[in-house]
């Protein structure tokens, strides 16, 4: 099977906040489980049909205020045992806000530099 990322992806836990584009539903929070400098996994509470826009807030440690993402669903899947009634998403970032995408791509710089400092 063929890789089809365009980045590592790294198992760093960043808080989000999320919500479907369009609904009036009150933001969710989660915690990545992987993400990239163009997406992520996380858990979500319900299942969403691939290719539905999520608009996110995703907290860095390196800015006081959270970058605002829009994302698509790529695919989900139903957790089994004690989250099955949650959903592990793959999300595709497809929007940064032009005031946070050098923030944004400037962290993933620099993790991605300090994981390949740890191989050397």
């Amino acid at each position: 099977m063929q890789e089809r990322r365009q980045y590592v992806r790294l198992n760093i836990p960043l808080e989000i906040s999320y919500a479907v584009q369009g609904e009036k539903t009150p933001l969710h929070k989660t915690v990545t489980k992987n993400i990239s400098p163009n997406g992520a996994r996380f858990i979500l509470e319900r299942d969403l049909p691939k290719g539905t826009i999520v608009e996110m807030e995703v907290k860095i440690p390196t800015r006081p205020e959270a970058i605002r993402v829009k994302a698509k669903v790529i695919w989900t899947k139903k957790q089994s045992g004690p989250d099955e009634q949650n959903y592990d998403a793959g999300l595709e970032f497809i929007q940064i806000s032009e005031e946070n995408k050098n923030d944004f791509f400037q962290y993933f710089c620099n993790l991605m530099y300090d994981q390949f400092k740890k191989i050397e």
